[in-house]
């Protein structure tokens, strides 16, 4: 048998075509790493072919155009009979399949023995490398984390297996009208707004963050679920952005009452159109179904001409475990990572092995990798917020406590660590208490371990959830508390040695009024005959004695009553907050008294124009008592001026004279 000794630039090339059909071992210098001599037992004619075998992959297919067509499917990555990736997938290029392929390796060396080689699963067939073609998974291996298992594919696009409920947030994708626009949409791709631009701009602001490691939590601004397909709204400057599906979902239920949604990041006021007319002003046009079609198909693209992928999010989220929400920004590559923790080359989630180290005889019935994934696969459906979502009563419990103020400990019930994910079970109800997501799920594949028949109970609340463990989905049982993970990480001073978050529903809903909920000046000032305005309700409508500090101005109200946000909020408190079930009359006018406010969207607004005039007047030392004043409106807040009474500008003249 000949000795083929290869040149040094075509070694790599040949270890990597060579290596399947190597039978005898290979020499290598230990120092050098490099190889000396091969001794492989085939000719020169057909070594010669195996070089051409270089180019196998470079054509595509017909099973390529199948997955560009498809408009939404989840499939594998995984090998079915080992249960891992493949090493080298590939198809003939006559396959039309996408959910299966086989080995290189194997169909070259069915190839080199028979002349032919049979997909396994079609017609398609292959007589030479060159009818062979990479499939799709070769570039998902490089898009996506290792621990990835499944991907959701979308017109070819394939962004991390989605978990949501299919009819409500993934038929979206089965509409051409949402499919045309989803496209078009990943065309678009704005860097001086992404992620890692809108960080690296305030790195060259602020000196003060130059010191520190900036985190991002990967939540939806509307939902709270974990992002799949980040967008961001045209206009926004902020970190956080919002869930496609979660868009378009809110869409859906809404475009015929509001033409507009409101960003729901605090201290933002931005806009994204969801209708491309306000249907409240038309409220009996008659329409057909052709209509409504069309109605339909103008307002999905003006969503989608307000909103575009965050392109660098979405390749750090596809890169990260499907499991993970939280990143940070690399300083020194300028790109957005995954947050982990790299304890001898594995992944190791602080959480779930503190718990694991806590508990007795865990590590002899699981190892701690594989405990790690089962908790994180858990982790991936919990954290869609399903059972929030689907559970009516649940969700209205959890919104009756959005503006309440209260102190929640942030200290897990079993690590001891600050709580980045706050979960609680569907029959708490005390909602200042809470525990991470991952040592929730961690005591129940724990309590699963040790036995099936065992009932399982709530760690916070003690009661009981099934009467055997072998019984119960942890999914359809706990829930991330939506309102605590829309401040949390805006005040980290819990995490400073307190672990006490003190969560100030009072100030949020405020913040609430000055973002979305106001007239603002400069609409009321241009609608003014006169700049000049006697302002003469100075006391609040509700308490006699409160002066007006922070202005809600009744819109419906015959009289335009104003009453004082701290007014406002205790009448709230009185109704448990539940302003949409309880009546919440803060009017005694006929009219007021006869329609109780049920939202506020329409009925309550802050009054910024006359917020800025009672700052002015209570400056003034000597008329802040006055039951009224007059405020002259320049086009700048800095030119405005409180106008004193005549009798006052005769008293200043008389001094100034004596």
């Amino acid at each position: 048998m000949p000795l083929i000794l290869f040149e040094k630039e075509t070694e790599q090339k040949c270890i990597d075509i060579l290596m399947p059909f190597m039978q005898q071992q290979i020499i290598i210098d230990n120092l050098s790493c490099e190889i000396k001599q091969l001794y492989i037992y085939f000719d020169s004619f057909q070594i010669k072919q195996m070089l051409n075998y270089s180019n196998v992959g470079k054509v595509q297919g017909q099973s390529i155009e199948i997955f560009n067509s498809i408009n939404i499917d989840n499939s594998s990555l995984l090998n079915p009979q080992t249960n891992a990736r493949y090493e080298h997938p590939v198809l003939t290029k006559n396959c039309q399949h996408i959910n299966y392929c086989f080995e290189k390796t194997m169909a070259l060396m069915e190839i080199s023995n028979k002349n032919i080689y049979k997909c396994p699963f079609c017609d398609g067939q292959a007589n030479s490398p060159h009818d062979l073609v990479d499939d799709w998974r070769v570039n998902a291996y490089k898009e996506f984390n290792e621990y990835t298992q499944d991907v959701t594919i979308i017109k070819g696009i394939m962004v991390h297996r989605y978990m949501r409920n299919k009819k409500k947030y993934l038929d979206f994708f089965t509409k051409n009208v949402n499919i045309i626009q989803f496209k078009q949409m990943f065309y678009r791709f704005y860097k001086e707004t992404s992620l890692s631009s809108l960080i690296q701009q305030d790195l060259q602001k602020y000196y003060a963050i130059n010191q520190q490691k900036i985190n991002f939590w990967s939540f939806c601004l509307k939902d709270r679920v974990k992002i799949t397909i980040p967008v961001r709204i045209f206009g926004c400057n902020h970190y956080e952005c919002y869930e496609l599906t979660s868009l378009l979902f809110y869409q859906q239920q809404n475009r015929k009452k509001k033409e507009f949604l409101e960003c729901n990041q605090p201290g933002c006021s931005n806009k994204l159109k969801i209708a491309h007319k306000d249907y409240t002003k038309y409220p009996d046009t008659p329409s057909t179904q052709e209509m409504d079609e069309q109605e339909n198909f103008l307002d999905v693209q003006e969503l989608f001409s307000g909103i575009f992928v965050d392109q660098d999010l979405l390749d750090a989220i596809k890169l990260s475990n499907p499991s993970s929400q939280k990143f940070y920004y690399n300083k020194e590559t300028g790109k957005i990572q995954e947050d982990l923790n790299i304890v001898n080359g594995q992944p190791v989630d602080p959480f779930i092995y503190q718990f694991y180290q806590n508990q007795p005889g865990l590590s002899t019935i699981v190892k701690f990798q594989e405990f790690q994934k089962l908790i994180q696969q858990q982790a991936i459906a919990v954290s869609q917020g399903d059972l929030l979502q689907e559970n009516k009563d649940l969700n209205k419990q959890v919104n009756l406590y959005k503006y309440r103020n209260y102190k929640v400990n942030m200290k897990d019930k079993f690590t001891n660590l600050s709580i980045e994910y706050p979960v609680r079970c569907r029959l708490c109800t005390n909602l200042e208490i809470c525990m991470d997501m991952r040592s929730y799920i961690a005591e129940y594949i724990y309590r699963k371990k040790m036995s099936l028949i065992n009932p399982f109970c709530c760690p916070l609340c003690n009661q009981k959830l099934s009467e055997q463990i072998l019984k119960i989905n942890i999914v359809n049982q706990i829930y991330l508390d939506s309102n605590m993970l829309s401040y949390m990480f805006k005040d980290m001073s819990y995490s400073n040695g307190t672990q006490i978050f003190d969560y100030k529903g009072e100030q949020y809903m405020f913040q609430e009024f000055l973002d979305r909920q106001k007239i603002k000046r400069e609409n009321y000032v241009a609608e003014l005959r006169e700049r000049q305005v006697l302002f003469k309700q100075l006391f609040c409508i509700i308490n006699p004695n409160q002066r007006i500090k922070q202005p809600l101005i009744l819109q419906k109200c015959p009289d335009r009553k104003i009453v004082d946000f701290a007014s406002f909020y205790e009448e709230l408190k009185k109704i448990n907050f539940d302003y949409e079930n309880q009546y919440l009359i803060l009017c005694r006018c006929n009219y007021c008294n006869k329609n109780p406010i049920k939202t506020f969207v329409g009925n309550i607004y802050f009054h910024e124009a006359f917020y800025e005039a009672l700052n002015k007047f209570y400056e003034i030392k000597e008329i802040e008592n006055d039951n009224e004043f007059s405020y002259q409106f320049e086009d700048t807040r800095e030119n405005s001026y409180v106008i004193k009474n005549q009798q006052q500008q005769q008293q200043k003249i008389k001094i100034i004279m004596r």
